[in-house]
């Protein structure tokens, strides 16, 4: 009997203990799981931000796109401009010339035609044409000296002529070179107005493109804060609970992607992001190398993705078993498409400069189960 209340009472103390710890435990975890639904939540409203962020950016790059056709447009006219300014100023000094010479021709046929009519002034008054034919001995003479003094006045005419052609030359000349230095101020002023145009279109461009990103950004960071703090909470659900949030490591050693190439420009971690100007997670490492070098697989597997992804551009996700995989972006050419199986060192891609980047680069990630980890730990 008193085995038998011994046994009750330690039921009892059992059955309490287990009334008091269970509440506590319930309760811790339906704070969480409030606490994280409040986190999801906050973090829709966030992700509806940035993609209303992403909307706004979208819908202007019509903006922009006009921008820069009237950018490529004035440049293009200003090299025409620029054409057209180097052909006048040649050309302005070829008519300077050409009048320099008419002028210095001119003076001369003035000077010689001056110098005969004083001649003919002089010698005029002491004998006329007139007194030289009657002054011929026989027809023959006279019809000599007839042509004698045709000649003479033919060619008195025939200089008078060129003396007015050339004035009239010269007229156009010293026209054609006033319309030239119009033409060429006109140009210049055009010049000048076609740069200033170029100049606040580019402003214009900028601030238009820094506004956005300053926006986005701003969510983005917003966004990344809530995501940590989601994961935390589901880690400290899933201990609560008695889950495991470990992370499982594949044992796959990797050849190096971009042969040829080994500096790393940007290491897996946190940095500042050269065009978010943000910190974030480099979520692989950024291999140096030039446009067109070859990217080849780390390791025999099936293509899982191959195509255009935001902020990766032309990327290619390659999945080796083992909930292992491999991602290649920034890609000029993708040459693996998407299900088919590539050996390991098969050449994939090319290198290039697409989706967020500042220069051609390989960015090249390691994952596990789906999660980013450090590629050297893998790669040699």
């Amino acid at each position: 009997m008193k085995k038998d209340k011994r046994g009750l009472a330690l039921l009892l103390s059992v059955v309490l203990i287990i009334g008091v710890i269970l509440p506590v435990y319930g309760t811790e975890l339906e704070d969480k799981q409030r606490l994280l639904q409040d986190v999801n939540q906050q973090i829709n409203q966030q992700q509806n931000k940035v993609n209303d962020a992403k909307k706004k950016e979208k819908s202007i790059l019509g903006q922009i796109q006009n921008i820069d056709r009237n950018i490529y447009s004035t440049d293009k006219e200003i090299r025409q401009i620029d054409e057209r300014v180097t052909y006048l100023d040649s050309n302005i000094d070829v008519t300077k010339q050409d009048i320099d010479q008419l002028r210095e021709s001119l003076a001369q046929q003035t000077e010689v035609m001056g110098k005969r009519l004083v001649f003919a002034y002089e010698e005029g008054s002491k004998i006329s044409y007139l007194e030289v034919l009657l002054a011929s001995t026989d027809i023959q003479d006279f019809l000599t000296r007839y042509d004698y003094l045709a000649s003479i006045v033919d060619n008195d005419a025939s200089m008078i002529e060129e003396i007015e052609r050339a004035k009239i030359e010269l007229d156009i000349k010293q026209n054609e070179l006033e319309s030239q230095k119009n033409e060429m101020k006109n140009l210049q002023e055009e010049q000048l107005e076609k740069k200033e145009e170029l100049k606040n279109d580019k402003q214009q461009k900028n601030v238009i493109l820094n506004d956005v990103v300053k926006e986005r950004k701003a969510y983005e960071a917003a966004l990344n804060e809530l995501e940590q703090a989601s994961s935390q909470l589901e880690s400290i659900i899933r201990n609560i609970q008695g889950g495991s949030s470990g992370e499982q490591l594949g044992t796959g050693v990797y050849t190096w992607p971009c042969p040829g190439y080994k500096t790393i420009t940007s290491p897996f971690g946190m940095r500042y992001h050269p065009i978010l100007k943000t910190r974030k997670l480099h979520t692989g490492i950024d291999i140096a190398a030039p446009s067109g070098a070859s990217i080849m697989a780390a390791d025999a597997g099936t293509v899982i993705y191959s195509g255009w992804m935001d902020g990766y551009g032309q990327v290619i996700v390659v999945d080796h078993g083992n909930k292992m995989s491999t991602l290649y972006a920034h890609q000029s050419v993708l040459i693996a498409a998407k299900g088919a199986s590539v050996g390991k060192g098969q050449v994939i891609g090319k290198v290039g400069t697409t989706g967020f980047s500042t220069g051609p680069h390989l960015h090249f990630e390691v994952r596990v189960n789906g999660s980013t980890v450090d590629p050297t730990g893998y790669v040699r």
